[in-house]
């Protein structure tokens, strides 16, 4: 199977892509806003030398303007700063001494009409242009149309933008480039868990570890928890079944003991090989159900409240003639995350024992699951368990009294079930009296 790019790849060639574009398209904007602000600050300055020029203007019988304007651009050929003065035909009045050389008839066929008062602006040529309509009022008493023209050259604006391209340009250029060696840097920082990961595994693969070990970033520990709880399964599982396996060794000892030893001759021989062929049989079937009933935590999620009054109405089936008042307490919601043939044999075994030894009440409570901690109790008004004897009860084979049947091995085998999911067994005595044993699962 071909591997693809790796995270840091794909996440380098994305911001290699859109880095530029964004980055260009911020440069194009802040080009835009500059030489749009240098332009109105030229057009604000040939609006002052508008009112300048029509300050100086004089008009009898005839245009008159000084020789010697106010603004020295004006007298100098070839400046870049023009200014004109022409009549409600458009034939030119006045044109400045800079204005040598230029082509004055292109420039006011340019000109759009106004109206007295009005104002436009243009560019042409290379040139800015501002145009303000007047209507002059003579001494006579007739009113003369007159249009004033400025024109400035727009060459200092294109070399200013020009120049602000190219820092632009590099100053954006070296922002890409230490912006994407920085997101290699940080890149590989991000990633460093995930290759230490990847490094564990390996490790494990090779049999040099047991567990992820390591304080991974909160992002990954939900797959690192549920692959330590995979392992821990599998290593309680193949402890189970080697116990299961000595379990069945030691307990098939004894009818095979029976049959050697017997006399083949005897009139019983053919009753009793039949009596403890199906006691091995019982054996068997026991000893392989508890080596195949561990699950991983990861199977389902089983409600505890329907396990508990399944196995509370089967229970009082079984005794009864003793009247015995089983409550169940469950919490809403109340989750187990495993097998249910494990929650089975863990809360079966528990509450056959509460049922063995109560004298009436029997209290089931459970509370949790999911995100939150596990707690089932069983309490019974019994006669309690000695402290002394507490964690006695829980090896296997132990009992605290002869009564009844049973080999001893309910609580060691919910203990070793209870352990399988990381979870405890604990023994104390309940506000009634009696005992109180407590599955928490983490």
């Amino acid at each position: 199977m071909r591997s693809g790019l790796s995270l840091a790849a794909r996440l380098s060639l994305a911001s290699a892509l859109l880095l530029p574009l964004f980055l260009g398209a911020t440069g194009w904007f802040l080009e835009r806003s500059h030489r749009l602000s240098l332009e109105a600050a030229q057009a604000e300055r040939l609006e002052l030398q508008l009112l300048n020029l029509l300050a100086q203007a004089e008009f009898d019988a005839a245009l008159e303007m000084p020789v010697d304007l106010l603004e020295p651009r004006l007298a100098q050929p070839g400046s870049g700063f023009y200014a004109l003065i022409s009549d409600a035909s458009g034939a030119l009045l006045w044109s400045s001494r800079s204005a040598l050389g230029l082509d004055l008839g292109t420039i006011q066929l340019a000109m759009p009409p106004l109206r007295p008062g009005g104002s436009a602006s243009a560019r042409i040529n290379g040139l800015l242009r501002v145009s303000l309509q007047v209507l002059w009022e003579t001494p006579s008493g007739a009113d003369v149309p007159l249009r004033f023209t400025v024109l400035e050259t727009t060459a200092p604006i294109e070399a200013d933008l020009a120049q602000y391209r190219r820092s632009l340009l590099l100053w954006l250029g070296g922002s890409a480039l230490a912006l994407l060696a920085c997101q290699l840097l940080i890149l590989g920082w991000g990633l460093r868990p995930l290759r230490a990961l990847a490094a564990d595994i390996a490790r494990l693969e090779a049999g040099e570890t047991a567990l992820l070990q390591r304080p991974y970033p909160r992002e990954v520990q939900v797959l690192t928890r549920n692959l330590n709880t995979l392992l821990l399964g599998e290593q309680q599982r193949r402890e189970r079944v080697r116990r299961t396996l000595g379990d069945l060794a030691h307990s098939l000892k004894t009818p095979l003991a029976v049959i050697r030893t017997a006399d083949p001759h005897a009139l019983d021989y053919p009753a009793m090989v039949a009596e403890q062929t199906d006691r091995m049989e019982e054996i068997v079937s026991y000893q392989l159900q508890r080596a195949t009933g561990g699950s991983a935590r990861l199977l389902q999620r089983v409600p505890v409240a329907p396990v508990l009054e399944r196995l509370r109405d089967s229970l009082l089936k079984v005794y009864a003639g003793r009247g015995l008042d089983i409550q169940l307490l469950v919490e809403a919601g109340c989750m187990f995350r495993g097998d249910e043939r494990d929650l089975m044999e863990m809360l079966g075994n528990l509450m056959d024992n509460a049922c063995k030894y109560a004298q009436r009440r029997i209290r089931i409570s459970a509370a949790g699951g999911d995100e939150n901690p596990l707690d089932i109790i069983v309490e019974d008004d019994g006669p309690g368990v000695a402290p002394a004897l507490c964690r006695a009860i829980l090896q296997r084979g132990f009992r605290a009294d002869s009564r009844g049947e049973g080999q001893g091995i309910g609580l060691s085998v919910t203990a070793d079930i209870a352990a399988s999911y990381q979870g405890g067994l604990t023994i104390d005595s309940a506000g009634q009296g009696g005992a109180r044993v407590r599955l928490r699962f983490n």
